[in-house]
């Protein structure tokens, strides 16, 4: 959109295009970066049942238990807590990125290859903040 001009065309209307573009992108993210995971936290333990019954034979019960014993609510809340955070962070780097492309076609990959390096590295290191501070509160 910048590389088009319309981020200057909704300034000329008036439009802040921080308001209009990056806050329900930012939002959106924030709402659906939790969902997705507790999507993916499921489908992860759907697959490692299927594939330690078929691979080992272990039977469906024996499978359930340990699961049962091995993961706590606190290691779904925790695993979600983060999420909105993530979800933030990722919408602020790309959109950041975004609105300071200019020029072509060639500078909207740069600047896409800039945001996803970027992101991937603030994923990380927001992660490891949380696992410090759950870990010093004993989570």
């Amino acid at each position: 959109m910048k590389v088009s001009e319309e981020i200057d065309a909704l300034r000329s209307m008036g439009f802040d295009p921080v308001r209009w573009l990056v806050v329900p992108r930012c939002l959106a993210l924030v709402t659906t970066v939790p969902l997705l995971t507790w999507v993916g936290d499921v489908l992860a333990l759907v697959g490692g049942f299927g594939a330690t019954t078929l691979l080992t034979h272990m039977t469906p019960r024996a499978y359930i238990l340990a699961t049962v014993n091995a993961i706590t609510g606190s290691h779904l809340l925790t695993g979600l807590l983060k999420t909105p955070f993530l979800g933030l962070a990722i919408g602020l780097i790309a959109c950041g990125q975004g609105l300071l492309t200019q020029g072509g076609a060639a500078a909207v990959g740069a600047r896409t290859t800039i945001a996803v390096v970027q992101a991937i590295f603030f994923v990380i290191v927001i992660s490891a903040v949380f696992t410090f501070f759950f870990t010093l509160l004993g989570i």
